[in-house]
């Protein structure tokens, strides 16, 4: 059987090891949770560069749609025998371009939002791993104060153990 003073110092020295061990695993797991935000940041910053390519993709469709509408009503308006610059098939031709200006700028606005959206979600995920990095960083230097205070402790108890010093 070991004698209290070897007991008190291996239990320090275990109970130290483990609180370090514990800061180093923590620290490790917000490395890990980092990086796996980042990746799904880079995943939300692809996201918005396609967003913005199918907004570019859907404008130009509707622009072809509107040109294409805007010539079916000059032709048939022209097939009645009527001024297309002029009158009810000139309104027509307004009404069919303002509606398209409409329509284009919802198809705008909504790409918009979508690009803000994965805007945000990747500012989220960037700060998320930031926080999983400075948790994990807290959690190590915990583990070694926390390994500090044990053994401290641990030679305070001894220092309460050991006979007093006989005077010389």
């Amino acid at each position: 059987m070991c004698d209290p003073v070897t007991l008190t110092v291996l239990a320090a020295g275990v109970g130290a090891f483990g609180q370090v061990r514990g800061g180093q695993a923590a620290a490790a797991q917000g490395k890990f949770e980092q990086k796996v935000a980042n990746q799904n940041a880079q995943i939300e910053d692809r996201n918005r560069i396609d967003a913005i390519s199918r907004g570019e993709t859907d404008q130009r469709n509707h622009y072809r749609r509107l040109a294409q509408a805007m010539g079916e009503a000059r032709v048939r308006n022209s097939g009645l025998g009527l001024d297309t610059g002029f009158g009810s098939a000139a309104s027509l031709e307004e009404d069919i371009s303002l509606i398209g200006y409409e329509d284009s700028g919802a198809l705008a606005e909504n790409t918009n939002k979508e690009v803000m959206g994965y805007d945000i979600n990747a500012a989220n995920y960037r700060m998320e791993g930031a926080a999983a990095s400075a948790r994990g960083k807290a959690a190590k230097q915990a583990g070694y104060i926390g390994a500090a205070g044990t053994l401290l402790g641990a030679a305070a108890q001894i220092k309460g153990k050991m006979p007093p010093k006989k005077a010389g």
